[in-house]
């Protein structure tokens, strides 16, 4: 190999450069000495260029090393673009895989039970704790679905040792929470099944879930609303305030046994003589406001502060949102006589304004709680019906209200 290619340069050596040129041009001569001229340009080449180096007085040294030079640095400016392509490719490629599977989440099927992982639990009170859920798969809970923009909905946990499920309401979302986040109310009962199951549980234990499911539309046409809560009922009025965001005046009147359930919250009406609650309990109510700072907010209170900023103007007469606060240790109870001033202060009075749109009083609590204002739901056809008017409400004047049980 070293003979052939010493016999073409020494070939080209006597041949006249322009010769040479007008050779090298011809296509069927380049192609068949393509080897014989790639070795050219390295033997030849610098000899020719010697020769009239020397004649401009360049040592001839110094312009190999200047040539060699270039020759480095135009390799240096194509090493980072070969690196760059063979390290960012991959990376590219995982990436993409990364933000395709993160895409590639499917809503759950009518029915159909996910897994969903607990990644945070934070205590209410003793008996009481807002449960936060994450998906643990590419399966996830249909939050998007227009038809359940203005419902009031809830999610079905599976207790899965007994293969039995109960439904909790979902909480409104917060500031700063993760978009496929579901946050709930869940009080530990004493012989509840699903609820004492899910209070065992560890932090990022998995739980099955399936929803969402409606409880009640709200109107587009609801002027006026008010909630009679007892508990964890507190959660579908939460929803509702969130949903409804100031399009109606809204009165929550919420009933506790303990204090620690709604620390930090006070009246937006006027105080509240002592009674009996409806659990008919006993109080101490001096000796249990003692235990709790004034400046101490409890988590739900906090949400319902949110709400209440978020409803309206702080500086209006008028609030689009107040809330009451009845705890049945402090010997502080829902009355039927508050009922009916609250009934009146919404019914479009002139002080409100509001004289159309639908009114709505909604109970929501545990069953005893319903029974006592509005009467017990029924079972009707295999589900769960709102059953005739009775209890409390149903000596009331309610001209012109409507009674919802959730």
């Amino acid at each position: 190999m070293h003979a052939v290619t010493f016999t073409c340069a020494r070939k080209a050596m006597s041949l006249p450069i322009r010769h040479l040129s007008h050779n090298l041009t011809k296509g069927r001569q380049v192609a068949r000495f393509s080897q014989c001229t790639a070795r050219l340009r390295n033997d030849v080449q610098p000899q020719h260029d010697k020769v009239e180096k020397q004649g401009r007085d360049v040592p001839p040294k110094q312009e190999e090393q200047t040539e060699n030079g270039g020759q480095s640095q135009s390799r240096g400016r194509k090493l980072p673009a070969f690196v760059l392509f063979a390290v960012g490719a991959p990376l590219g490629w995982y990436l993409n895989d990364l933000r395709g599977a993160q895409h590639n989440s499917r809503v759950s099927r009518p029915g159909e039970f996910v897994k969903y992982t607990l990644v945070g639990k934070d205590n209410v009170s003793s008996t009481c704790a807002i449960f936060k859920l994450k998906p643990a798969g590419n399966v996830v809970v249909d939050l998007d679905d227009p038809s359940l923009e203005r419902a009031i909905t809830s999610i079905e946990f599976k207790q899965p040792q007994l293969q039995i499920a109960r439904s909790y309401t979902c909480l409104p979302q917060e500031q700063g929470q993760d978009m496929d986040e579901l946050r709930f109310l869940i009080r530990k009962e004493q012989k509840g099944e699903v609820s004492s199951f899910l209070h065992r549980l560890p932090l990022n234990a998995e739980i099955e879930i399936r929803g969402l499911k409606s409880e009640y539309v709200l109107p587009e046409d609801v002027a006026s609303a008010i909630f009679l809560v007892g508990g964890t009922g507190i959660a579908p009025a939460l929803q509702a305030a969130d949903k409804l965001d100031g399009q109606a005046n809204m009165h929550i009147m919420w009933a506790s046994r303990r204090r620690e359930d709604c620390i930090g919250g006070y009246n937006d009406s006027l105080p509240t003589k002592r009674a009996w609650g409806w659990w008919q309990g006993s109080t101490e109510a001096e000796r249990n406001m003692a235990k709790f700072p004034i400046a101490e907010q409890g988590g739900l209170v906090s949400l319902l502060e949110s709400l209440k900023r978020r409803s309206g103007d702080d500086e209006e007469k008028h609030p689009k949102l107040i809330v009451d606060y009845y705890v049945d240790e402090e010997g502080t109870a829902v009355k039927a006589e508050e009922v009916k001033n609250a009934l009146h202060a919404l019914s479009g009075s002139p002080t409100t304004g509001e004289s159309s749109g639908r009114k709505i009083l909604f109970v929501s609590g545990p069953p005893g709680f319903i029974t006592y204002w509005a009467g017990s739901k029924q079972w009707a056809g295999g589900r769960e019906v709102p059953g005739p008017l009775r209890g409390v409400l149903s000596t009331i004047d309610l001209r012109g209200w409507e009674v919802v049980k959730l």
